[in-house]
C-alpha cells in the first residue's frame, strides 16, 4: 500500500480527532516502522487495517464509514497534489476515464502501486454502472473518492453500492 494513503489518513485523523488520538491508535499497535510512513514508501496493507480496526475502537465510528469519510477527504487532496488528473467536464467522464486515463497516469508516478479495477457496466448522460474490483476490499473508500469527486465538480450524486458477488462489487452513480 503507497505510503501516500498512511500519511493522508494521519493528516484526517489529526484534523478530525486531535493528534492525541492518533498517536494512542499508535501507541496501540506494534507496527513494523512504530507508525512512521513516507508519501513515497509502500507499506504493508495489513497496517492500514490494523490502523483502521483501532481508530474504529477508539471512536466507536464503524470501520465502512471511516473509510467513506477518508475517501471524500483523500479525493481532495489528491486532487490537489495532482490537478493535471481532472480535465473532465463533469462526474460521469471522470469515472469514464479512471481506467484509461487517470490510473495509467498514476501507474506513472507510482510503478508498483496496486490500483483497483472499474468494469464498466453502462453508461448514459445521468448515470455510470460499473464493477469495483480489488482483492483489497476497499470499496467503501471508493464511495468516498466518488463523493469527494462529487463535491469537486458541485454535482449532486446518488451512490448505490452493492454486495460483493463473483465480479466485485457493483456500482450505481447517478447524477440528480
Amino acid at each position: 500500500m503507497r505510503g501516500i494513503i498512511f500519511t493522508e489518513l494521519y493528516e484526517l485523523v489529526e484534523e478530525k480527532f486531535g493528534y492525541e488520538l492518533l498517536d494512542d491508535v499508535l501507541l496501540d499497535l506494534e507496527l513494523t516502522n512504530d507508525g512512521a510512513y513516507t508519501a513515497t514508501g509502500n507499506y504493508p496493507f495489513s497496517e492500514l487495517l490494523d490502523i483502521l480496526i483501532k481508530l474504529h475502537e477508539h471512536t466507536k465510528i464503524p470501520i465502512e464509514d471511516l473509510l467513506e469519510v477518508f475517501g471524500e477527504y483523500l479525493f481532495t487532496r489528491l486532487l490537489n497534489m495532482h490537478p493535471e488528473l481532472a480535465k473532465t467536464e463533469n462526474v460521469l467522464e471522470f469515472l469514464e476515464q479512471v481506467e484509461t486515463y487517470i490510473h495509467i497516469e498514476v501507474k506513472k508516478l507510482y510503478p508498483d502501486a496496486e490500483l483497483p479495477k472499474f468494469n464498466i457496466v453502462s453508461k448514459d448522460e445521468k448515470s455510470f454502472k460499473f464493477y469495483y474490483i480489488s482483492s483489497k476490499k476497499l470499496h467503501h473508500l471508493a464511495k468516498g473518492l466518488i463523493q469527494g469527486l462529487s463535491n469537486h465538480y458541485k454535482q449532486p450524486l446518488e451512490i448505490k453500492m452493492g454486495l460483493e458477488d463473483k465480479i466485485g462489487v457493483f456500482f450505481e452513480v447517478t447524477r440528480i
